[in-house]
């Protein structure tokens, strides 16, 4: 294939691996460490054979499944393959995810050994009756702990935080938001989704929309009185800390995917994506690619743009697609700017502040059947 050197990718990079599976996830994960080695050996095979080497590279993103309870020198080892084989820019964010639990002064220091500039660690809750209700193997104190130490080595640090969860309340939630904006410049705000196949859903627990609502309102509120802008409609950042890696994903830019489950674009027409079993990865390191048609990625942009703050940028989509936006879907604009639901101004087409979190049934007024 032709690289298109005008492009700047980013890489994502699944870690399958966790000390062990919390009630609601349904990510690709497991707590066979004995796969560790032959894994990362696969992953270093696969980055060294891809059809994008030598394109430039401006974001890292290292995921999972738990990469900071991977082996040490495992990050290290998959570094070196991505520098070797892509024009990783000078100013690159390369982010890692953690766990609380698993966080180490030997973590830390592999992570600034290999340009780790950013960590992304899971909280979820900062109440200990909740995180023992979703199976979390950490606990509050371990978060504190290892967010204190982080903060020595970075200063861009994200936390996670989900909303619906068994045992939360509302003072739960104000608490939670309140922790992580004390030590960190982004905050991932999420509604649980209770996935078929995971403990959750077989326990029979099912949250309600209402409540989830009325606490991603609270949490909205107390990150906006603490100077956290919203940019995605689960993201907040001080500014100037937004997570320039997820952007690729909203603003439909190229994105290379290794590993298990991983998934790539190439920003045009094709996406690429490894299945969901470990076994047949490690035989079989190869992604499929599919072409999408002008539907899909119509409404692809649709969908991931207007769940951004800026939303739809007009001149942007006529260049994605050869016509206006605003003319082609008139009708339905105006009844949704009569019902205060959508903001159509200075080139943007955006869901109003206030209806972000019901954004689902807006966006699909605007896609194609």
């Amino acid at each position: 294939m032709t690289i298109d050197t005008e492009k700047s990718y980013g890489v994502y990079i699944h870690i399958p691996f966790c000390k062990a599976k919390c009630k609601y996830c349904a990510f690709v994960s497991t707590p066979d460490f004995s796969l560790q080695k032959t894994y990362v050996d696969t992953l270093i095979k696969e980055i060294n054979d891809s059809e994008f080497k030598g394109c430039v590279v401006d974001t890292i993103y290292i995921g999972g499944g738990t990469p900071s309870c991977l082996f040490r020198g495992g990050l290290a080892d998959i570094q070196t393959a991505v520098k070797n084989n892509f024009c990783v820019t000078d100013n690159a964010e390369i982010t890692v995810e953690c766990n609380p639990e698993s966080v180490s002064t030997d973590f830390i220091c592999e992570c600034k050994d290999v340009g780790v500039n950013r960590i992304s660690m899971g909280l979820q809750s900062s109440c200990d009756k909740v995180l023992r209700a979703i199976g979390r193997v950490h606990t509050y104190a371990d978060y504190l702990n290892a967010v204190e130490l982080l903060a020595h080595s970075f200063d861009n640090i994200s936390s996670d935080i989900i909303l619906g969860l068994p045992e939360q309340t509302s003072d739960v939630v104000i608490d939670s938001v309140t922790t992580v904006a004390r030590h960190c410049s982004h905050v991932s705000v999420y509604a649980l989704t209770v996935e078929q196949g995971t403990p959750l859903y077989k326990s029979g627990y099912m949250p309600s929309d209402d409540g989830i609502a009325d606490m991603y309102d609270l949490a909205y509120g107390k990150l906006h009185d603490l100077d956290f802008c919203r940019y995605e409609v689960s993201n907040f950042a001080l500014r100037g800390r937004e997570s320039r890696h997820n952007k690729k994903y909203w603003e439909c830019k190229p994105y290379i995917g290794f590993g298990v489950a991983a998934h790539g674009y190439d920003g045009a027409r094709t996406r690429f994506m490894h299945g969901d079993n470990l076994a047949e990865y490690i035989a079989s390191p190869r992604a499929e690619s599919c072409n999408l048609t002008d539907k899909d990625l119509y409404n692809e942009y649709v969908m991931l743009r207007l769940r951004t703050e800026k939303g739809i940028i007009v001149d942007d989509f006529y260049k994605r697609f050869g016509y206006d936006f605003c003319k082609r879907n008139a009708e339905i604009l105006h009844s949704l700017k009569s019902e205060n639901l959508i903001v159509c101004e200075n080139g943007f087409v955006k869901i109003s502040p206030d209806k972000m979190f019901v954004m689902n049934s807006i966006i699909e007024q605007l896609m194609l059947d």
